[in-house]
Formats: C-alpha cells, structure tokens, sequence
C-alpha cells in the first residue's frame, strides 16, 4: 500500500509542477501565427450607411472602454465599444440585430473609427491586445454571427490611420442551441 501512496504522491506532485510550468510558458508567449510569408488580408470594418456615433448618445447605450498606447508614443488612447440598444432596468434590451461600432480617441479628442457594422442575431467582443517590445497594443475584434466566427486585429497609428487585417474567419453550422451568441 505504501508504494502505491508515494507513486500516486510523486505523479500528483509532478502534474503540479507541469501544470505551473505550462501556465508561466503560456503567460510569456504571444502567439504569432506562421502565414507562409503571406500577409494576412486586411478588410475594412466601415458600413458607409450608418453613421459615425459617440457612446451615450443618441440610442448608443451599450458600452465598453479600455485604455491603451495603441501608437508607442507611451500616450493611452481610448478604444471604445459601442452598440445602439435601449436600455431596460440598467440591462440592454437586445433585439434581433443592432449597429456596432468601435472607435480610438486620440488625446485631443480626435475620433477614428475602426468599426461600423450591423449584426444580425450576433454580437461583438472587443480586447486590446498586450504590447511587445518594440510593438504596440492593437486591438481585437470577435464577431460572433449565428453562421460564422471572425477575429480581427486592428492596428492604429495616429487620427485616420487605422489597419484592419482578418486573423481568422470560419463558417460554422448556425442551427441548434450552440448557435446564438450570448450577447452581454
């Protein structure tokens, strides 16, 4: 019995040890995706039909913030996210499709938009990436639809200069429970 207990001991004690090695390696690496020396395809976010809109304005209840030097000038921007939603008991009142949009402001309060879309039956989540020596933080857009799945990462220089470059887009099977978004 005493063999057994110091077995079971031993690989307890390593699973642990493993467990926080993987955990330090994964908190020290930026995942870089090998393209084949292919840049990766930029896209423009902007519907041209719906207007540029300020969060808290206008209908644009829904939002989301986050301060970052998206520019390496070691200046923050303000990256928001906003969606045009009525508001019910401090709860956005979803409906079945609604504009999304994304802007960085700058210092002097100067907008750029990086997105302007209306989602039907989906949502958008949006991180701001950690910043790399000699790289800035940039932005990171999860657009979940009922039938497909998109990541974009934008990047951002200064007013009006913003690229958007699609990381990763898949179809995926919009029927049954696992299909609808949960929207926040």
């Amino acid at each position: 019995m005493l063999p057994r207990l110091r077995i079971a001991s031993a690989a307890l004690l390593l699973s642990a040890c493993a467990a926080d090695a993987h955990r330090e390696a994964v908190d020290d690496v930026s995942l870089r995706v090998d393209t084949g020396g292919v840049a990766a395809p930029t896209v423009q976010l902007i519907d041209s039909t719906i207007p540029p809109a300020v969060a808290g304005e206008a209908g644009w209840n829904y939002q989301q913030s986050a301060h970052a030097d998206l520019t390496g000038d070691a200046q923050p921007e303000l990256v928001v996210l906003t969606a045009r939603v009525e508001m019910y008991r401090g709860r956005p009142a979803w409906d079945d499709g609604q504009p999304w949009q994304v802007y960085v402001e700058a210092q002097d309060g100067t907008r750029s938009y990086v997105y302007a879309q209306r989602l039907q039956l989906g949502t958008l989540t949006m991180r701001v990436s950690r910043s790399q020596p000699g790289e800035p933080a940039r932005i990171v857009l999860i657009e979940h639809l009922p039938d497909r799945l998109s990541l974009y990462e934008a990047s951002y220089g200064g007013p009006g200069l913003v690229s958007v470059a699609v990381r990763f887009q898949r179809a995926v099977d919009p029927r049954g429970e696992v299909a609808s978004p949960q929207l926040p």
